[in-house]
């Protein structure tokens, strides 16, 4: 890269030119997602730009853009035949069906993603913009389509930090576990799979009950993970549990509802038992990790919340009544914050 500056701009412009170009870059891999180029690379790469492009029915000048923004990006090499095919990582989580598949979060990019136009929406109106009008989980409840679309996106990001969790955490005394809008099931699934003296339950809206469970029966897991409905906010937490979940849950709502949660999962808790909260955390100086930084981005845009610091979390898990809070990073950007009631 060329890092000579012209007199009259002694200071480099990179930062800035780097943050407006940066969006192509979620675009293009989106798109190849959507098109299922991993896929055909994954299974018949390498392959030609011609072959690509025969193979999809697109058009040559704005394929090999794509192409070329995915190679710059290192996720697809080129052979010296002039063949693409996919680079690790790429074949790691990018082609659908692989175990941590990031596929379903970027597909939905795709009719979903953070415009500058749906930003300066919601900092005009103050509320979640994604579906217009619409509450998100007001239209998933209505939608079982979108329901199934946005559930699919969580477990993809999911897999990998649940697997962390799950090696991290000390489960011993654990012998059933509730899963609070635990979505696919991710984390129950790797709770479970890990460690085999624990049952989990997730609990959910109806509609992402049925889709946990069709998840819990394909891992071989359905005598362990179970999904069972219910209204975190309209109902008292279900008793009998010795650990309460809540994973990705704290980042949706404002800091009063999630104090609510905490005191309900105290409530329901026995002597002893433990919360666990799992989330991508921003320092508490506010300096990084970028990438938890700008999902605050995505909650304006989705969510009535933000990002949690870690001293925040630990306030709010001590207002709820909780004593000897801990932290552990999962995987990535991740981290799981325990506590345990008295």
């Amino acid at each position: 890269m060329n890092r000579r500056h012209p007199a009259r701009f002694p200071r480099d412009d990179q930062r800035v030119y780097d943050a407006y170009i940066a969006g192509r870059q979620s675009a293009a891999v989106s798109v190849a997602v959507r098109i299922g180029l991993f896929e055909l690379l994954e299974s018949d790469g390498p392959l030609p730009e011609e072959a690509i492009r025969e193979r999809f029915g697109y058009h040559a000048r704005p394929l090999r853009a794509v192409l070329g923004a995915l190679f710059a990006m290192g996720l697809l090499e080129r052979t010296g035949a002039g063949g693409y095919r996919l680079a690790p990582d790429a074949s790691d989580y990018l082609v659908r069906g692989k175990p941590g598949w990031l596929g379903g979060l970027l597909d939905m990019e795709v009719e979903n993603f953070l415009s500058p136009e749906s930003l300066l929406t919601a900092l005009k109106e103050g509320r979640p913009t994604v579906y217009g009008e619409e509450d998100p989980w007001e239209a998933h409840t209505a939608d079982p389509e979108r329901a199934r679309t946005f559930t699919e996106a969580m477990h993809s990001i999911s897999e990998r930090p649940a697997a962390g969790l799950a090696e991290v955490v000390d489960f011993t005394g654990v012998n059933r576990l509730l899963d609070v809008g635990g979505g696919s099931g991710a984390l129950s699934l790797a709770i479970a799979g890990a460690h085999p003296h624990v049952e989990c339950v997730i609990w959910d809206l109806e509609v992402v009950c049925r889709l946990a469970e069709g998840y819990a029966a394909r891992a071989g897991l359905a005598d362990r993970v179970t999904a069972r409905p219910g209204d975190m906010f309209g109902e008292p937490l279900p008793e009998g549990f010795d650990a309460v979940l809540y994973s990705q849950i704290f980042h949706d709502w404002p800091p009063e509802k999630d104090l609510d949660l905490a005191r309900k999962a105290f409530a329901a808790l026995p002597s002893g038992g433990r919360i666990l909260v799992h989330e991508k955390l921003v320092d508490d100086d506010g300096r990084g990790p970028l990438a938890n930084a700008l999902v605050n981005l995505d909650m304006a845009l989705w969510t009535e919340g933000q990002q949690f610091t870690e001293s925040g979390l630990r306030e709010l898990l001590a207002a709820a009544g909780f004593r000897e809070t801990q932290r552990a990073e999962t995987a990535g950007y991740w981290s799981v914050v325990t506590a345990r009631k008295p």
